[in-house]
């Protein structure tokens, strides 16, 4: 071989590591799959496990509670999370990032009462856990197949123990988990499966005093030829044992769950259950009630225009109440006007409806399979709906690298033929970031549509903040865009 040539298998195997260390470092971004414990309690510091590939030690940490402070311990994958007493009770969220990428969201829940992890084994009826005080909560997973977590109470006679699992629905697990209560001797007296989603709930009132179990195991949420209770490291759970019922406690709040901001009205049980009792309000307003009895219904009356547009929706069955909820718009002389129960398979029903002419109408709310009792509670809203307009993107993070042109589709929803123009912008961008606004225009292919066109000059992690605007009758609307799902964006330009 010439020197000529020697030279070029140099370079060229030089350019070939190049290549390879570039792919190396492109994949070698961050991931998080679980935390574990999955949350604690207001005014507490929790030491977390991070689990996941973490090329990189320690990574920078976003999350959307103020109040929570996050830090990275030495050893890999341990996390310190310090919850403010002012910390809002719930869901939140968080994320791990460095230079070449960002993690999924991860959830993770804030309670009130105190807190522990499971402690194995636990598995049998002769060695469960004792739980020494109520409320309390029990943080634990079901990290392999045919595990079994047994939990002991003390119970007084006549005590009423409300247990709820927050898994599947809150925390994003694989698991769809039942849960029994069972006397001393391991004989079921109570059990639910599904309850919110996949998570289950249960209320048991103690017989005689004495001890009572409390037993969880799980099957695969994606079902499959499993027979056998299963298992997984991010099988992961909070179990909260209460001493009073909390059948919408999951929900965390209303008012955060189904994003009402309108004054609440309370129904008083057993009253307003005809429509010449119908309680009187003005719009918007939400109404909490409870379909106390068998073949109950509940009114209230609003004033309507002729040709307004109004929305119903309940919260009911989302926030594990048993309500299969059924919605009547009825006009002054007690005629049906329109109906609605489920929404595909939502079994929370939204009616839209407009009025026909100006007067008093009334809206009530009954159970389909007229049913009742104390846990068949509900949110009912009510508002009147004008043009108006949101904005969505499909995923909550987003990726490209120095130099490239990134697309960013943002999908339009014009509600009530909204035709006004709507502008598109990223506010909060660092000065190396550039992406000029967009406008949708009615009439056009970008009324529904848009595409904004991003470029950094620079690496940059961070949250993406899309906004949709628009001036109507001199004033400014302003609608921040997210997710279906409403999980913040992301936006990762990685070197």
């Amino acid at each position: 071989m010439s020197q000529r040539d020697r030279f070029l298998a140099a370079c060229l195997a030089l350019v070939g590591m190049l290549a390879a260390s570039h792919t190396a470092s492109a994949a070698d971004k961050p991931e998080l799959t679980m935390l574990f414990p999955p949350g604690g309690q207001v005014g507490t510091s929790v030491d977390i496990l991070a689990q996941g590939k973490f090329p990189v030690w320690p990574l920078k940490i976003w999350t959307d509670s103020p109040h929570v402070q996050w830090s990275c311990l030495e050893e890999s994958g341990k996390l310190r999370a310090e919850i403010g007493l002012d910390a809002e009770l719930g869901l939140h969220w968080l994320r791990l990032y460095e230079p070449n990428g960002a993690t999924e969201l991860r959830p993770y829940l804030i309670g009130s009462s105190p807190e522990a992890s499971e402690v194995e084994s636990n598995d049998r009826a002769d060695e469960p856990q004792a739980v020494d005080q109520l409320p309390f909560t029990i943080q634990g997973v079901l990290n392999k197949t045919a595990d079994v977590d047994l939990f002991a109470v003390e119970l007084s006679e006549g005590q009423l123990l409300a247990a709820t699992i927050d898994s599947a629905k809150w925390l994003t697990s694989p698991a769809d988990i039942s849960l029994q209560i069972m006397d001393s001797r391991g004989f079921v007296l109570s059990e639910n499966l599904d309850h919110v989603g996949l998570d289950p709930y249960l209320e048991f009132t103690a017989p005689r005093a004495g001890k009572y179990l409390v037993r969880l195991f799980g099957f695969p949420a994606a079902p499959d030829s499993t027979i056998a209770f299963s298992g997984g490291s991010d099988w992961v759970y909070r179990l909260r044992l209460e001493t009073t019922a909390a059948p919408m406690s999951s929900a965390f709040e209303f008012s955060r769950q189904a994003e009402l901001t309108a004054p609440a009205t309370q129904l008083e049980k057993g009253a307003h259950t005809t429509r010449e009792q119908a309680l009187p309000v003005e719009l918007p307003v939400y109404v909490s009630g409870t379909i106390a009895e068998a073949k109950q219904a509940n009114f209230v009356s609003f004033s309507a225009r002729s040709g307004a547009n109004y929305r119903f929706r309940v919260l009911a069955r989302d926030c594990g109440s048993p309500l299969d909820a059924t919605l009547s718009v009825l006009d002054a002389d007690g005629k049906q006007l329109i109906q609605m129960d489920d929404v595909g398979q939502d079994r929370d029903p939204m009616l839209a409806w407009k009025a026909p002419a100006d007067g008093q109408f009334v809206v009530s709310i009954s159970d389909f399979h007229h049913q009742g009792g104390e846990r068949f509670a509900y949110l009912l809203q009510l508002e009147e709906r004008k043009p108006d307009f949101s904005a969505n993107v499909a995923s909550d993070r987003l990726t490209t690298s120095v130099g490239k042109e990134l697309e960013i589709v943002v999908n339009v929803v014009r509600e009530l033929d909204y035709t006004g123009i709507i502008k598109v912008s990223i506010e909060g961008l660092p000065s190396s970031v550039s992406c000029p606004a967009v406008e949708s225009t009615h009439g056009t292919d970008s009324a529904a549509k848009v595409t904004l066109k991003l470029t950094g000059s620079e690496p940059f992690q961070g949250p993406l903040n899309i906004v949709a605007s628009s001036d109507v009758e001199a004033t400014t609307q302003t609608r921040q865009a997210g997710t279906s799902d409403h999980k913040p964006i992301w936006l990762s330009i990685t070197p």
